[in-house]
């Protein structure tokens, strides 16, 4: 591995990067603006580009004035950081699912009143979200969106479509390897390709195996990169042909860039993730529920789409009536949503059976010590 990138991006980042639309009037006004009057503000810990300044405005505007507050945050870690410091108190909080388990556990988060939320109805039906967003049978939150990790590859230069995660071990492709710097995902990847039962519950052996797949993989990977930017550029370049993807939307910014860049779904099991909005028990408010409905109507989620270049939750049909271009939906994975063995691949991220040891196995692979 021939050099690890510092610039440190989160997806949410590059969500932030895509830039966000003018604002035009997508809320219902509230029925009675007087009823909000006496209402705290809505305090969001949340991600860059999730609820831009005006976005924010114009709910206020509709809502008779009450407050939205966000707070940023730029890693799952500071979630619990924040939380458990006492610093934000908030009544929405932006996680990914899983991380609702231990969310729970420390109190943060509270059983989540789906009556209340009357969008949910808008969400796709090939999207099966409610398992990932419930603890021990409890619904803990809804999806704000959603997205696949899959293999991609330049097929310029690799001629013949990959079907499993071990063209990344390819040996005629030293060097020209690279994947991103997320010890989560990237042993979740892991595990899949050693043939894991369970890639969130592990065994001694599968650990092992793990760890021997790892330490094999350092001498393929090109470059650790850590952002979206990093990402494409090193692949633009021609120094990485073929990798672990972090997000589809760097293969359809190669595309833009001339460069014939796609993706496969690999036999093993392609990682999948789910982005949670949970209400924490001092948010089980009336008028919090009103914005997180708010928040899930066509216009706003297309919009977001737009914006942020992400899946979001809506239908096809829903999507394209909310202002998506077919372009702009052909670019996201909802065409193949529908498809029965596209569903059946994904593998969307639980918590795992433990957390610091695979950031310990992952801090030993890029140190080069495992």
């Amino acid at each position: 591995m021939t050099k690890l990138l510092s610039k440190s991006t989160s997806r949410r980042a590059f969500l932030k990067a895509t830039g966000a639309l003018a604002a035009t009037s997508v809320f219902a006004p509230a029925l009675n603006l007087k009823a909000w009057a006496s209402e705290e503000p809505i305090t969001l810990l949340t991600w860059e580009g999730y609820q831009p300044p005006e976005w924010v405005k114009e709910w206020q505007d509709a809502n008779g004035g009450v407050q939205i507050k966000p707070v940023l945050i730029s890693s799952g870690d500071e979630v619990f950081a924040q939380l458990m410091s006492g610093a934000v108190k908030p009544d929405v909080i932006y996680a990914e699912a899983s991380l609702a388990g231990r969310l729970n556990k420390a109190g943060l988060i509270s059983p989540f009143n789906l009556s209340k939320v009357p969008n949910t109805d808008n969400i796709l039906p090939a999207l099966d979200w409610k398992k990932p967003l419930s603890v021990d049978g409890t619904l803990m939150g809804i999806p704000l969106h959603w997205g696949t990790q899959p293999l991609q590859y330049d097929a310029d230069v690799i001629k013949e479509k990959p079907t499993s995660w071990a063209a990344l071990w390819d040996k005629k492709l030293a060097g020209k390897v690279t994947t991103f710097d997320d010890a989560t995902v990237n042993f979740q990847m892991i595990a899949l390709y050693i043939g894991a039962k369970d890639p969130f519950n592990l065994t001694e052996a599968e650990f092992g195996r793990a760890t021997d797949a790892l330490r094999d993989l350092r001498s393929q990977v090109r470059v650790v990169t850590r952002g979206f930017d990093d990402a494409t550029t090193l692949y633009a370049s021609g120094e990485a042909v073929i990798g672990y993807c972090h997000l589809v939307t760097v293969v359809n910014s190669l595309r833009q860039r001339g460069k014939n860049f796609t993706y496969v779904l690999p036999k093993e099991g392609t990682p999948a993730w789910i982005e949670g909005t949970y209400i924490a028990p001092k948010g089980q408010r009336d008028i919090v529920y009103k914005f997180i409905n708010d928040t899930m109507s066509v216009p706003w989620q297309a919009r977001f789409m737009k914006a942020t270049a992400s899946n979001g939750v809506l239908t096809a049909e829903n999507a394209l009536k909310g202002g998506l271009t077919e372009q702009e939906l052909k670019d996201t994975n909802i065409p193949d949503s529908e498809n029965p063995a596209f569903k059946q691949n994904l593998i969307f991220a639980r918590e795992p059976e433990d957390v610091d040891r695979r950031i310990q196995i992952w801090s030993d692979f890029l140190a080069g010590t495992l």
